[in-house]
């Protein structure tokens, strides 16, 4: 387990995450006696053996410079530097001087035998320096195998106020993401615009320095700000928090504009390119595809960009011999899930940030469950319709009298003026011939739209493969046990394919599983944007029955590549019963509902 150090300059806290430390560890040395000949000891502190060694007089000149020393708590708190010898000292700019300074020292003092792999330490500077060693410094042989973030230990002094590791670099401390996407250049716009937009920052006044007065009598600040963004805030994810261990995928223009080009050209091969079509356009009474606007579609790169865990690269380098696609995803904090066996990672180039890790995208595809929200239409279609697509898409043996019952459940919403009306009108028909017990009805799914004229155009619904949740909504009758549907995808050349072994439905078992669309046996049932627990609706009990995908009929079901082009294809559903008798009289069907699998990618 890696351990954290933590320190806060103003009460001076440590805290580990492995060991707590208990009051009287405070200001105290974690090794209290020296044991590792590693280790050279002096009675001198710090800060003495610093000023009276001439191999450490420029480091030791930027402390005494920056007021490193007359900051040192003066009642015998312990401490620990990390300096360079004169050889290795790089001269930081005059506006870093402070800053880099302050990132060379901590106010806890730990000995090497208490460091390990993975520990960070809280410098002044208010970032951390990660520990790391190899497997020779994991034996005990720590010089020249422990680095303090880039630096490799040289050697180490025990002084009478704490520890001086002496480095071979100056610290370089990595930015955090809030830094880092602040100086994204303009290749990365589009996403830094998302990152920032929800977002601002706020002055500091009580953790700002003052550092002098201006010409106009202005009070100078060194100025800390408070970043604000109400995205990352509701996932308590504080971009600029160094406690913070994330991971950030970065997304260029250019890999944006391709994903968004390649959604809308799968779009157009799904015949779904009408923008009348791939839009609900306020209206929820018609089928629709994917989300209500393409800055829905573009949030979901924001949503699947920041994780709450430090991914390395050997977790981002997808499994091979794994029968679950779903086992190469992560998930965000966003619960969107990046699948690693599809979506293209720089990984030969991780950016290493002060509270997490940032991964260059190379190519990226929005996944098809993204693009489809669910697949929904009631069979109140069928008056849609004229004759001849009736008698084509409404096929069925022993059945007559077909028609739709308009609002036979009166239309209801939980919160007017907000969610549309909505009620159900099933189609209903009746057994043409009791004596013969087999009913049929194959149905063609399909879609409809309004036309210019006054009618209405309807085209069988066409489904991209992959794998979908399927439900759908009766009227249940006494009688009709037991209700047989099988699903059948057809290719270019019209022959069919079986996608699932045919299912056996209990629709008189007393409950309201597959009443109209009243199912609520299913999660994630509802419809877009719709919450059952807003506080605002007000239809109290039944606000969980509103416009749901209805009663299970597969748990997954796959729509083969049949054209082997990921090319939509036209389904149908057999739907047929086998125990007909004289109270069998009325069969009512209300919609049907294909939802895409977290596996549909």
């Amino acid at each position: 387990m890696k351990r954290y150090l933590y320190i806060t300059i103003a009460s001076a806290l440590v805290l580990s995450s492995c060991n707590t430390l208990d009051d009287d560890s405070y200001y105290k040395d974690l090794e209290t006696e020296n044991q590792n000949a590693e280790v050279f000891s002096t009675d001198e502190t710090c800060a003495a053996y610093l000023q009276n060694h001439a191999e450490y007089s420029r480091i030791s000149q930027l402390f005494q410079e920056q007021g490193i020393y007359q900051d040192l708590p003066s009642s015998g708190e312990l401490h620990t530097f990390l300096v360079v010898t004169d050889a290795n000292y790089k001269a930081p700019a005059a506006d870093s001087a402070a800053y880099v300074a302050k990132s060379h020292i901590t106010n806890i003092s730990v000995a090497p035998s208490k460091l390990n792999d993975g520990d960070r330490l809280l410098m002044w500077h208010n970032k951390y320096v990660t520990i790391s060693m190899d497997e020779s410094a994991l034996r005990g042989n720590i010089i020249g195998h422990m680095q303090f973030n880039n630096a490799t230990l040289m050697e180490v002094i025990k002084a009478s106020d704490g520890y001086i590791y002496v480095i071979s670099d100056m610290i370089s401390t990595p930015t955090s993401l809030q830094d880092y996407i602040n100086g994204l250049g303009d290749e990365y716009s589009i996403f830094k615009q998302m990152v920032l937009s929800s977002g601002g920052r706020e002055f500091d006044k009580a953790n700002s320095k003052v550092i002098g007065i201006d010409s106009n009598g202005n009070t100078i600040y060194d100025t800390v700000w408070i970043y604000t963004n109400t995205f990352f805030d509701a996932k308590n994810f504080d971009l600029s928090s160094e406690a913070l261990k994330a991971t950030m995928l970065l997304f260029s223009n250019k890999v944006i504009e391709e994903a968004l080009a390649e959604a809308m050209a799968k779009y157009e091969s799904w015949g779904y390119a009408d923008k009348t079509i791939l839009m609900r356009n306020g209206s929820m009474d018609e089928v629709f595809v994917g989300y209500s606007s393409w800055e829905d579609i573009q949030n979901w790169i924001l949503e699947v960009a920041f994780f709450n865990k430090t991914y390395t690269v050997a977790d981002l380098t997808p499994k091979t011999d794994v029968e679950d696609p779903s086992e190469n995803d992560i998930t965000s904090i966003y619960s969107r899930n990046w699948r690693t066996s599809v979506q293209q990672l720089d990984l030969a180039h991780p950016m290493n940030l002060s509270n997490g890790i940032a991964y260059n995208v190379v190519k990226f595809k929005i996944p098809n469950n993204r693009l489809i929200y669910r697949l929904h239409e009631e069979f109140s279609v069928y008056d849609k319709c004229d004759a001849d697509q009736k008698a084509a898409y409404f096929r069925s043996e022993n059945l007559t009298n077909f028609k739709v019952n308009t609002n036979e459940v009166e239309p209801w919403t939980p919160r007017s003026g907000y969610w549309p009306l909505h009620g159900d009108s099933p189609l209903h028909c009746k057994v043409a011939d009791n004596s013969n017990s087999h009913l049929e009805l194959d149905f063609t799914p399909l879609r409809s739209r309004s036309n210019a004229d006054g009618g209405y155009d309807v085209l069988p619904m066409l489904v991209p493969p992959g794998t979908y949740r399927m439900a759908m909504g009766f009227k249940q009758s006494v009688g009709m046990n037991p209700f047989v549907i099988a699903v059948y995808a057809f290719d270019a050349a019209g022959d069919s394919v079986l996608c699932a072994e045919p299912v056996s439905l209990n629709l008189n078992d007393g409950s309201t599983t597959y009443h109209y669309d009243r199912g609520a046996t299913l999660s994630n049932r509802l419809p877009e944007y719709y919450n059952a627990n807003d506080e605002n609706n007000t239809a109290g009990s039944k606000n969980g029955y509103y416009w749901t995908d209805g009663g299970p009929i597969y748990t997954e079901i796959t729509i083969p590549d049949l054209n082997e082009d990921g090319s939509a294809l036209r389904l149908l559903f057999k739907m047929t019963y086998e125990n007909a008798n004289t109270q069998t009289t009325d069969l009512v069907f209300n919609h049907w509902c294909l939802r895409p699998t977290v596996n549909n990618y």
